[in-house]
């Protein structure tokens, strides 16, 4: 892989937070963690982060940058499963020794850090709470599954997309990733929002130019902006419940 710019010096930050937000870890095992990553590769955007089947011993997280889980369908359709954020895990298969479940794809200049796992069983022994940080991260990653399925069942397409731009900005907005007014980057093309949502990059267009004229968001150049974020919450009647542990 070839070497790319130096990564964000906020990388560690982030990391941080999102395991502080999981668990309670006191300084100790934060500084444990972090020192645990062995190595950080960068990736550029549309390259192959982790492939469908392969067998990796490492836990993979994104510490910046922003990627996607997805799989072909027979007819040669692409659907979008999860969008991965910073500070999140890319695969969960290192908890029961399971190979990559489906195809990973960075979808800008991304940051992955890799924790050997015989390193990170040796933190989760000093430090119990880790364990509980990446069990509700995976319970988090299958929440966001099931809202996922729960779109593409029984949404319409405002409400759809609307909620899909919640939950990017929420989980975002947790890492400390948007910036003033709402706004975030999103470097997605219509036609992947559409292979997320299960819509056509037509439809797509559409229902983002009546999310722009009623005032709740707007998609232009890499960039989101929730003007009313709160807004938007209730007209898709988004609920964050599901990304936080416990429901708080």
């Amino acid at each position: 892989m070839t070497d790319l710019a130096v990564p964000s010096p906020h990388w560690s930050e982030i990391w941080k937070r999102r395991l502080t937000q999981l668990a309670p870890l006191n300084g100790t095992a934060l500084e444990a963690m972090q020192q645990s990553i062995s190595q950080l590769r960068q990736v550029r955007p549309r390259e192959q982060v982790l492939r469908d089947g392969a067998s990796d011993p490492m836990l993979r997280v994104l510490l910046a940058g922003f990627a996607c889980r997805y799989k072909y369908l027979p007819d040669g359709r692409r659907q979008i499963t999860a969008f991965i954020l910073p500070g999140d895990i890319c695969d969960f298969g290192f908890l029961a020794d399971m190979p990559v479940s489906q195809e990973i794809l960075a979808l800008s200049p991304s940051t992955i850090g890799s924790m050997e796992v015989e390193k990170l069983a040796a933190v989760a022994e000093a430090h119990p709470q880790v364990t509980t940080a990446l069990l509700r991260a995976a319970v988090i990653e299958q929440n966001t599954a099931h809202e996922l399925v729960a779109s593409l069942g029984g949404r319409n397409a405002l409400h759809r997309v609307g909620h899909f731009l919640c939950e990017i900005h929420h989980r975002l907005h947790a890492v400390g990733a948007v910036r003033a007014a709402g706004q975030f980057e999103l470097p997605l093309t219509q036609s992947e929002i559409g292979e997320a949502l299960g819509l056509s990059t037509v439809h797509v267009n559409r229902t983002l130019q009546t999310l722009r004229r009623l005032g709740l968001a707007t998609v232009r150049d890499r960039l989101a902006t929730l003007p009313d974020p709160a807004g938007l919450a209730t007209f898709c009647a988004f609920d964050p419940a599901y990304l936080r542990p416990g429901g708080k």
